[in-house]
């Protein structure tokens, strides 16, 4: 099968997107975001986010390119599929917000907050189960750091 003008023109600004992805300060809020991050409340995702501290703006530009990303798929720059097949990073780091967004969305007053990443991954039967998978990986890292701190 020819690739078209159009996925041609997606597998380009998908490149570009990665290309962002490998600057110096979004590989530093990425690896945060992927690994230390876990907030266990709401209260603890407002708290982290309104500090002021290096951590909180990590998990803005980090949660913020994401949610552009799944903005171009909700309006048409790119194919819904296409980031379900090459963002899966989008997924594991949207599960780790998840039990909390709510919360979290109603004590900042930011009831649109991370709605683009939300209508993506919940929005087909796939993205669910995807993150059903990243929400019980999640609940293994939190069990894990129990542990780990226990000892």
């Amino acid at each position: 099968m020819m690739p078209t003008e159009i996925s041609i023109r997606q597998a380009e600004l998908i490149l570009k997107l990665y290309e962002l992805r490998r600057e110096p300060v979004m590989r530093q809020a990425r690896s945060y975001i992927g690994g230390a991050f876990l907030p266990a409340s709401a209260d603890e995702l407002v708290s982290l986010v309104a500090s002021g501290k290096q951590e909180g703006a990590y998990i803005l530009q980090v949660y913020g390119y994401w949610d552009m990303v799944a903005g171009f798929a909700l309006h048409g720059a790119l194919e819904p599929a296409l980031i379900y097949d090459v963002c899966q990073e989008m997924y594991f780091q949207y599960a780790k917000i998840h039990p909390h967004l709510a919360g979290f969305r109603e004590k900042m007053n930011l009831p649109e907050w991370m709605r683009n990443i939300e209508r993506i991954v919940e929005g087909s039967p796939e993205g669910r189960a995807r993150l059903n998978t990243m929400l019980r990986n999640v609940q293994e890292m939190a069990k894990r750091r129990e542990v780990t701190a226990d000892n």
